[in-house]
């Protein structure tokens, strides 16, 4: 297949932004460009909802053939988009920390040592979404927003949220740009909440490659108008089907 960033747009997670600038050169050489919100993640149904809505867009631009989709499965967020006028490409793998491991036999391999890892990389700590010193205020933020007149609430609600964290014992930091100030911070959740730190390599080959149109089938699927992601039982991840 041959490659033309002219007729290449991208839809990318926000997580990915430094990376993307990072490696990408001159991203004006592709058609569009589109970043949509990192917290999508929490809700798999409107992650699938908004992406569909991006890839209507980004096929609307003059010239556009093909999607390039930083993304991984996301918890399911991903199955059931589905491509119309353009083709769709996108990483085989499970997630963001997946992709920026270069692997996701890698990613999968170090929860299964340590199935206590929470994994950290500059995307998730710029949102300072990541369980550490800034979360809480985070959250009763976000909270004070949709319960203004119910503190009570507003406390169970954060319990409940550290109550999920309750298990991990390891911060484990996945960076491919270098960036000593997250990698600082995330030392810094770490001592907060007593777990192990842990620098993980990054590989931005996955990134790297499909910024520059070596999709090869073991790592990337190429979904073609009329078809749509769905998910495999093997170690594939995904596959295109016909909707």
């Amino acid at each position: 297949m041959s490659f033309d960033p002219g007729n290449c747009a991208v839809l990318a997670c926000d997580v990915f932004l430094e990376e993307l600038e990072n490696l990408s050169g001159n991203p004006n050489s592709w058609a569009a460009v589109e970043y949509l919100e990192m917290g999508l993640h929490d809700h798999p149904d409107q992650l699938r909802l908004e992406v569909n809505k991006a890839i209507g867009r980004l096929q609307d631009v003059e010239g556009v053939e093909r999607i390039l989709l930083f993304y991984g499965l996301c918890g399911n967020g991903l199955i059931g988009v589905k491509a119309e006028r353009c083709d769709l490409v996108i990483p085989r793998a499970h997630d963001c920390i997946s992709i920026l491991l270069g692997n996701p036999e890698k990613h999968q391999a170090i929860l299964k040592d340590n199935p206590g890892t929470y994994f950290y990389s500059p995307g998730w700590i710029r949102g300072r979404r990541v369980p550490g010193p800034d979360r809480e205020a985070h959250l009763r933020e976000l909270y004070a927003e949709r319960y203004p007149d119910d503190e009570d609430m507003i406390d169970d609600l954060v319990e409940a949220d550290l109550y999920t964290f309750a298990h991990h014992n390891c911060a484990a930091y996945v960076d491919v740009t270098g960036n000593m100030e997250a990698e600082s911070y995330c030392q810094k959740c770490a001592a907060s909440l007593g777990w192990e730190f842990k620098r993980l390599p990054g590989d931005a080959a996955i990134l790297r490659d499909l910024i520059n149109g070596n999709w090869d089938d073991e790592r990337f699927l190429l979904v073609h108008p009329g078809e749509m992601i769905r998910a495999t039982t093997d170690g594939t991840l995904i596959k295109a089907e016909v909707s």
